[in-house]
C-alpha cells in the first residue's frame, strides 16, 4: 500500500509540475515533454483522464484555453527553442505601425527564422494562417533587430521583428506589381521614430540589395528627421539595375524601377 501511495504522489507532483510550466492556450511539442520526463506512457494517461488534449500528432494542450495563433508560436519558441519570430507586416500591426490592412486581409500571420516548423503545426486548427518565411537577410542579427512583446499568456512573451527590421522583411518581398510596392510605402509612411543607430546596422548587415535600394528610396522620398543620420558610404547596394514594379520609371540613383507615383523628384 505505502508503494501505491507513494506512486500516487510521485505522479500528481509531475501533473502539477506540468501545470505550472506550461500555461493554457500554448501547444506543447511531444519532444518537449519528453525531454522533460514525460513518456509517452504518461501524456497518453494524462489525454485520456483530460488533463491534456491531443492537438494532433505529436501535440499537446492543456484543456480550458483554446490555441490560437499566438500559443503556437509561444510552443515554438519557448518550448521548442526554434529560432523563429514574428516579421513583416504581423510585427508592424503588433506594435501599432500597420494601418492598413494587408494585401491577404488578417487571414495571414508572417512567421520568420532559419528553423523549419515542425510537421505538428500542420494540424492545429487555427482561425489564421501561418505563413513561414526562410529567406535569409542578414549576414549579422543584432539584439536590436528584435522585441519581446507581452502576450495573453500569464507573463510570456513573445519574440517580434522591431520596426527597422520588419520593414526590410516587408520590402524584401515586393513582388513587380504596382499594389504590392504602395502597400510597402504606405507601411514604411508609418515609421516616423525609427532608430537610426539600428537602421544603419541592418543595412550594413542586410545581404538583400533590392529591400535596401527601397528602403533607402523610400527613405528619401518621406525624409524622416531619422533619414538623415543613415551612413550611406557603409552600405553596400550591388551593381546592375534591379526591376522593382513592372512598367515603372526608373530611379537613376538606386536603379531601381518604381511606379510613377512614387517616382523620386527631379534634383
Amino acid at each position: 500500500m505505502l508503494y501505491k501511495y507513494t506512486v500516487g504522489i510521485r505522479k500528481d507532483e509531475k501533473l502539477n509540475r506540468l501545470q505550472q510550466l506550461i500555461p493554457e492556450g500554448v501547444a506543447v511539442p511531444s519532444s518537449w515533454l519528453s525531454a522533460n520526463g514525460y513518456t509517452p506512457q504518461l501524456v497518453r494517461k494524462y489525454v485520456l483522464s483530460g488533463w491534456l488534449n491531443s492537438l494532433g500528432s505529436r501535440v499537446y494542450a492543456r484543456p480550458g484555453e483554446p490555441v490560437t495563433w499566438e500559443g503556437v508560436v509561444l510552443g515554438l519558441q519557448k518550448l521548442g527553442q526554434l529560432r523563429l519570430h514574428i516579421g513583416g507586416v504581423t510585427a508592424l500591426n503588433r506594435q501599432g505601425l500597420a494601418h492598413y490592412l494587408s494585401l491577404s486581409g488578417d487571414a495571414n500571420v508572417h512567421v520568420w527564422g532559419k528553423d523549419r516548423p515542425p510537421s505538428w503545426v500542420e494540424q492545429v486548427s487555427l482561425d489564421v494562417a501561418l505563413s513561414f518565411h526562410h529567406r535569409c537577410l542578414f549576414s549579422q542579427e543584432p539584439e536590436q533587430a528584435w522585441v519581446m512583446l507581452p502576450t495573453k499568456v500569464r507573463d510570456w512573451t513573445i519574440r517580434v521583428s522591431a520596426p527597422e527590421r520588419a520593414i526590410l522583411e516587408v520590402l524584401s518581398e515586393v513582388d513587380e506589381t504596382p499594389t504590392s510596392f504602395s502597400f510597402a510605402a504606405e507601411l514604411f509612411e508609418g515609421l516616423t521614430t525609427a532608430r537610426p543607430a539600428v537602421v544603419n546596422t541592418l543595412l550594413e548587415s542586410c545581404v538583400h540589395n533590392k529591400a535596401k535600394r527601397l528602403f533607402l528610396f523610400l527613405a528619401n522620398h518621406y525624409a524622416y528627421p531619422w533619414t538623415k543620420r543613415i551612413d550611406l558610404e557603409a552600405i553596400d547596394l550591388g551593381r546592375g539595375k534591379r526591376l522593382v514594379t513592372r512598367g515603372g520609371r526608373l530611379d537613376k540613383h538606386y536603379q531601381i524601377t518604381v511606379p510613377d507615383a512614387f517616382h523620386a523628384k527631379p534634383e
